[in-house]
């Protein structure tokens, strides 16, 4: 785990180079190359599609951080409020300025894709372009991208699992080591964190396998947007499967489900719930309506 990935240094300063925003930044630029090739494939004009991936990133980064902001939000009030002795002005401004620091990791990948999604569906209406098309013109580039962000998740140690035996301990400069320790779950002075399962690297391996199908899949589309909604129910049914190895318990539960023997199979601690997390009950959803739209839009075709 490298929080940091490298320092450049010019005469006195140093400039940190942070894994997490490093690969999300990779990940988006991946994801825009794809679609420009994708969208010349599919008869898109170039510059309309660079203008709609520009604005999609930006509204996806804006509200996956919003809403991380507003699940902390204690968090960051405490934060900023300050405990203690006084603190500079300049420390305080930077104390409260926290919520902007999206390279230090948090971001919300549900509050994103919905952001987007609006400025997708003005776009595509603006342009009359179908919108089946573009949900799937954009979707393989959703997927590499996400990949690519949460290898940048492991490396910042956010979104972090459960204590288990067959885990990853993560340093003091981590996410994953800061919150533990306010939780009081890493004793003082301790050189890791207890061993933790990798949950980021299982949703990277997972979108990365989603991303291979619908790459397979775009030349043998049943109809226009076929490909959005077959990433929609893979990514639904990973992302509810991930959850239950999550333990980072400040992203909030609906109403909390133990099972203590799949806990204990699982090698997780049986005290701890399962579900039903806020991320798995949009899970539901999200993987409930598309497959019903789905099944809709077939049926439409083969008519």
């Amino acid at each position: 785990m490298r929080p940091n990935l490298l320092t450049l240094h010019f005469g006195t300063h140093g400039l940190d180079i942070h894994a997490y925003g490093f690969l999300i930044a990779v990940g988006a630029i991946a994801g825009v190359l794809l679609a420009l090739r994708q969208g010349r494939r599919m008869g898109f004009d170039t510059a309309a599609v660079l203008d709609l991936t520009f604005w999609a990133l930006v509204a996806g980064i804006v509200g996956s951080r919003v809403l991380y902001v507003l699940v902390h939000v204690s968090d960051y009030g405490r934060l900023c409020a300050g405990v203690g002795p006084p603190r500079p002005a300049l420390r305080v401004l930077r104390d409260c300025a926290a919520p902007l620091y999206i390279w230090q990791g948090g971001l919300v990948f549900y509050g994103g894709a919905l952001a987007a999604a609006a400025v997708v569906l003005l776009f595509a209406r603006r342009r009359s372009w179908s919108l089946g098309n573009v949900a799937d013109l954009l979707a393989p580039s959703l997927a590499l991208g996400h990949a690519l962000g949460r290898v940048g998740c492991f490396l910042a140690g956010c979104c972090y699992g459960k204590v288990t035996s067959l885990g990853v301990r993560f340093p003091p400069a981590s996410v994953a080591y800061h919150e533990l320790a306010n939780a009081g779950l890493v004793a003082p002075g301790a050189p890791l964190t207890p061993a933790l399962a990798p949950t980021q690297l299982y949703e990277a391996a997972g979108e990365a396998l989603l991303f291979t199908l619908l790459m397979l899949l775009r030349r043998r589309r049943r109809f226009p947007g076929s490909l959005a909604l077959v990433y929609a129910m893979g990514y639904a049914l990973l992302r509810a499967t991930v959850e239950v190895l999550r333990g980072d318990t400040s992203r909030g539960f609906l109403f909390e489900i133990s099972l203590p023997r799949l806990a204990g199979w699982l090698d997780l601690p049986v005290h701890q719930p399962l579900a039903l997390s806020t991320a798995q009950a949009l899970s539901l959803a999200l993987g409930t309506g598309a497959a019903v739209a789905y099944r809709i839009l077939r049926r439409r075709v083969a008519a």
